[in-house]
Formats: structure tokens, sequence, C-alpha cells
């Protein structure tokens, strides 16, 4: 892989902390579920205040081909149906529903008792139909990724199984508790696209994983499973496509330009479920660690509270000073812990004081580390020059929109300059005058 680093090694990562922790159950009081869980346009709320829904009930209609509808994670009494602040900086429209503790599922519609049953032709709307999208943190709808465009095609299919990122070991204990699952899921969309090939990726630094992940794939026709060297962030899309098959997406390409689909292993489980058990998309693992009494990875139901989620992990054995949903790298800051979870929330990260300090900005030394280690190939001193003045075309012109917001350069910086940050601003103000454009 080009450029990466080695961040937070061992210990220091976070990952041993809950490596080794099984997944455990934990079922919120509570869930406020948003509209706004994918890319794309928000579900169209189908409940009101004072319905009783039952567990994986439709809450919420999609709007169209890029969006997904919600369902509901408890079975209880809606509370509201309102705007909320959350995590996004601006309110979005959220339905609260309080537990009535009975998990009362509504009727559930299976596709096959296994991968053989299924019509492959009504996989890819049983996949939009339960909700589902990148459960990886990129939220993107999964029912679009399979769309494959006209004039192109998928040979192969990938499953991401790195989980490069510090903190974040719940892809990792899925993978060595449950790895029918995404076999299965994996198997289902290789049959709805007709794929002959399907890859798992995983990082060497997990060998129980990858041995785990070997034998469930033992004698199924096609599948593959590929360790990969451990180096962040080995687990970004355009990596793990150059590490697995040595060819570079374009540049303002797509994956699917050069035939391959790249999924989370969370979101290939969630496939099995919905074809195989016509369950939707309701919970998933996250990893909650850091300055928590017992850090652990729990099956939450979408919609917990991080203050919930927190709890049931003894509550905080520190003041936090950082809350991130995500991990070191890649997370976003928290306003506080009432923020529920999504779909793409793999880790809840509380950090001290002393493990949140950043020195302050010294001017740049032009040592050139932060190219060294981009693994876009970027000259990041070089775009923050045009961020810092608010040159959107300049910044354009030297393709910011292609950072991956890794984090690599800013780790590495000696000044400690907040490039990653200056990147997802401007690529941020891009989006937003491209959308005014329209």
């Amino acid at each position: 892989m080009r450029g990466g680093v080695h961040p937070l090694d061992g210990a220091r990562g976070g990952k041993t902390s809950t490596s080794s922790s099984p997944i455990r159950p934990y079922v919120a009081k509570s869930v406020q579920i948003p509209m706004c869980q994918a890319i794309g346009a928000p579900s169209v709320p189908i409940v009101q205040a004072g319905d009783q829904v039952k567990l994986g009930q439709k809450i919420g209609e999609a709007a169209g081909f890029m969006s997904l509808p919600a369902h509901a994670s408890v079975s209880g009494r809606v509370v509201s149906v309102e705007q909320r602040m959350l995590m996004l900086g601006n309110p979005i429209l959220t339905v609260t529903i309080e537990n009535d503790g009975r998990d009362d599922w509504a009727e559930l519609t299976p596709l096959g008792k296994d991968v053989e049953s299924v019509n492959a032709a009504s996989i890819i709307p049983a996949i939009k139909e339960a909700g589902i999208c990148g459960m990886g943190g990129a939220t993107f709808p999964t029912h679009v990724k399979l769309t494959i465009p006209e004039g192109k095609s998928c040979d192969s299919i990938i499953v991401n199984g790195a989980e490069c990122e510090t903190h974040v070991t719940a892809d990792h204990r899925l993978m060595l508790e449950e790895p029918a699952r995404i076999v299965n899921g994996l198997r289902l969309a290789m049959k709805a696209l007709g794929v002959k090939y399907g890859i798992i990726g995983i990082e060497d630094n997990k060998k129980d994983a990858i041995e785990t992940m070997k034998a469930a794939i033992a004698g199924i026709e096609g599948l593959h499973v590929m360790p990969l060297y451990t180096k962040y962030p080995q687990g970004g899309e355009r990596q793990l496509i150059h590490a697995v098959t040595g060819y570079e997406v374009p540049v303002h390409g797509l994956p699917i330009d050069i035939g391959v689909v790249v999924l989370n292993v969370g979101t290939a489980a969630a496939i099995a479920d919905a074809v195989l058990l016509g369950k939707p998309l309701i919970e998933r693992v996250t990893t909650v660690t850091g300055c928590v009494k017992e850090p652990a990875n729990l099956r939450l139901r979408i919609g917990t509270s991080a203050s919930e989620a927190v709890e049931a992990c003894g509550g905080y054995k520190e003041e936090p000073y950082t809350l991130l949903m995500g991990g070191a790298m890649t997370g976003i800051c928290m306003p506080d812990d009432k923020p529920p979870i999504g779909k793409g929330t793999n880790c809840l990260l509380a950090l001290t004081e002393a493990e949140s300090k950043t020195p302050a900005e010294q001017p740049c030394i032009r040592c050139g580390r932060c190219v060294d280690v981009c693994p876009a190939g970027l000259k990041p001193f070089l775009l923050k020059h045009f961020c810092d003045k608010g040159d959107l075309a300049g910044a354009q012109a030297n393709d910011v929109t292609e950072c991956i917001v890794c984090g690599c350069c800013s780790y590495i910086c000696p000044a400690r300059l907040a490039l990653t940050a200056s990147f997802k601003n401007t690529k941020d103000a891009i989006a937003r005058q491209a959308r005014r454009a329209k």
C-alpha cells in the first residue's frame, strides 16, 4: 500500500482492551431513530406519536432510489416524531420509541432457507427493503452499490475485514463469532450480480479471524481469504482494492470502474439476515472503549444513545474530555453522549483530557512527511495553503476531493498542522457549493 502509518501500535492502539471481548447484547430502554442514517435522501416517517410498533416494523418510507427505509429497533410506543439536534449540525427528523421489553417482531418474510434456494432477482430489492447500508462508517446504500450502471460489469466482490482504525474491534469479533453470516451475505451478493469470485481481506494481525474465516469458506467454490499487511489505512476502499487485486481505482473514479464492489463484514452479515431470515437492519456490533470501566463489544439496537451504551459498560472510570463516534483517526467528535448510534457506528470512544490535548500549530517546515504517508498520493502541505485561503477552485485543482480524510498527514506532521480537518471542511464546502449550483 502506498503511504500509510502505524498509529498507536499494540496496547496503545486501544484494541487489546476489547479484541478478546465476546459480543454482548444490550437492549436500550428507548431508542431515537433518525430518518437520515445513510448517504442519500432521508426517509419519510409513516408513524406518529402514540402508535404502537413492533420490532422490525417499517417506520420510515424510502424517498427514492438513493434512500433507505427506517425500521423500529424495539417494540413499544412511539413517544415523538420531531426534529432533533444530533450529530450533523442540523435538526434531523427523529422517531423516538419507548421499549416495552417484549421484542414482539413484525411479520418476517425470508426468501429462502439457504443461499441456493434464493431467487437471484429478489436479493437486491430485499437489501433495500431491509434498510442496509455500508456499516464500516461510509453508510452508502448497499442496494445502490449493487446496482451496476449500464456499460459496467462486476468481476469480484471484496469483503472488508481489515478494520485498521485504532480502538475498533467490532468486525474482528464478528468474524470470530459469526463467520457463517458473513459468508452467506457475500455469497448472496455474488449471486445477485452473477459474480464468481469473492475475497475476504483481513489484516495479518488478526490471525485468529483469518483462520476462522478460512474454515468458514472451506469447500465453497470461488471464495478466498486474503491476509493483508497491517498498515493504516489498509481498510480504505481504494487501498483495500489495490492490496487485493493490484489494480488502482482511477482518480475521480469508482471501484466498479475496474469491476469491483466492496462490502464491510457487518454489511455482508446484514444481507444474510435480510434475505435468509427476512430481518431488517435494526442492530449492529459497536465497540465501546476508552475511559469506560468495562470496554466491550456490544450488539446495540439502532438508536441507542451513547450514554446508555456507556452505562452498559459500567459508566466512565474518568471524566471524558472528548467523545468520538469512530476510532481515534477518523472518528467524529460528539457534542455530548446523548446522540444515538446509527448503522455506521462501529465504535464509541471516550478520551481523557491528557489523551485529547493537541499541541498548537507551528509553521510548516516543508519536510515532506505528509506526502510520504498520503495513501491517495496527494500533497497535503500544498492543499493546506489553498484550504486556509478558502480557495476552493485551487483545492479542487489539486484533488482535495480525492482525500479520504484518513488523518495520516496530521498524525505524522511535526508542525502539528490540522491538515485533515482543513481538507474535510474544504470538501464539505465544495459539496455545499455543488448543491447550490443545481
